[in-house]
């Protein structure tokens, strides 16, 4: 069963993805920030990670930088209402997701690293 880490600050956000993606067969662990994220990644090693970018403590981009840094080779998705080119800088992500998003678009984008993944 793929693992995913979910890091996101806002509850109704994380109760909803959360429920969609256990709904769709993932086990998932929530965290409320990147501190709390960085340090169930490199614990646990998800293997995929789904981060917000506006977060307290810690934020999605440096959170996905200190996980790099770390070693940590898993795929990464990006989930903010920023727009990409936006974006202060570009840590090694694997995909961006707009916010807000929906259901579907998070399963697909979910489901094809399950697939590249071999899951």
């Amino acid at each position: 069963m793929l693992r995913v880490l979910l890091v996101e600050d806002e509850p109704d956000v994380a109760l909803v993805a959360a429920t969609v993606l256990e709904d769709a067969g993932y086990h998932v662990t929530v965290a409320s920030d990147g501190h709390e994220g960085l340090e169930i990644a490199l614990q646990e090693q998800p293997e995929l990670v789904v981060t917000d970018f506006m977060m307290p403590r810690l934020d999605g981009l440096e959170m996905i930088e200190r996980l790099r840094l770390a070693g940590f080779e898993r795929p990464i998705i990006l989930a903010t209402a920023i727009p990409e080119d936006h974006l202060p800088h570009h840590p090694a992500y694997d995909a961006y997701l707009a916010k807000p998003y929906g259901t579907r678009e998070l399963l697909a984008l979910v489901e094809a690293f399950r697939t590249q993944l071999g899951f």
